[in-house]
Order: structure tokens, then C-alpha cells, then sequence
């Protein structure tokens, strides 16, 4: 058998809107923006090891990460501070069937349930 060490896994998502990246770079801390080197948002937490990569078409990549908790949790955090900055829209899941949903639809487009009264 091979001993390996895992170092660094990739990862992405994709948020299912548009991002204004000049937007995000002003907003978000520990970021940097400059599209004539590289065309996304690089976001940097300092209190991470993880690195997210936030594209204008909504993809998101995180890179540098060793494990799938620490996926999630950059994630996480990267969705809490772009919905709290205004730059994402808030979203939740549908308890029936699991469809991400704008966090106001009143119903879920997947499969009907009332989400709201």
C-alpha cells in the first residue's frame, strides 16, 4: 500500500446568481480584485486555510482546503458574509424537498410546498 498525505482539495459550487465582483471586492474584507491578473474575487480568511475564488457567473471554488468540514465551513461563511453585505441574495432549503430557495419565495417552484404564511 502507498502512504499519501492529503494537502490540498479542491472544491466548487455555484451560488445561481450574478455577482458583481467590483461590488464584492469593495464590500467583502480580505479580498482582492484585480480581472487584468486573474477574473474572479480571491477571499482570503485569515482565521482559514481555505481560499475562495468567487466568479461573476455565481461559481465559487475553494481551494486549499484538507477536509470536507473545512469545505463547509469556508463555504458557510463565505454565503453568511455575502448575504449579510447585501451581495447575495438570502436563500434557504425547501423542508420537503430539499430545492435551495430565495429565502422570500412564499412557495417552492420544485415541488409546490408553501414555505411561508
Amino acid at each position: 500500500m502507498v502512504n499519501f498525505k492529503i494537502e490540498n482539495i479542491i472544491a466548487s459550487t455555484d451560488l445561481n446568481q450574478k455577482m458583481d465582483l467590483e461590488d464584492i471586492s469593495g464590500k467583502l474584507e480580505h479580498s482582492e480584485y484585480n480581472p487584468g491578473n486573474f477574473p474572479g474575487v480571491i477571499w482570503r480568511p485569515p482565521t482559514q486555510y481555505g481560499v475562495a475564488l468567487i466568479f461573476e457567473d455565481g461559481r465559487v471554488m475553494c481551494t486549499n482546503t484538507r477536509s470536507n468540514d473545512e469545505i463547509e465551513e469556508l463555504l458557510s461563511r463565505l454565503i453568511k458574509k455575502l448575504e449579510s453585505l447585501g451581495v447575495l441574495t438570502p436563500r434557504t432549503t425547501c423542508p420537503s424537498c430539499d430545492a435551495v430557495v430565495d429565502a422570500e419565495d412564499v412557495v417552492c417552484i420544485e415541488c409546490g410546498t408553501l414555505l411561508q404564511k
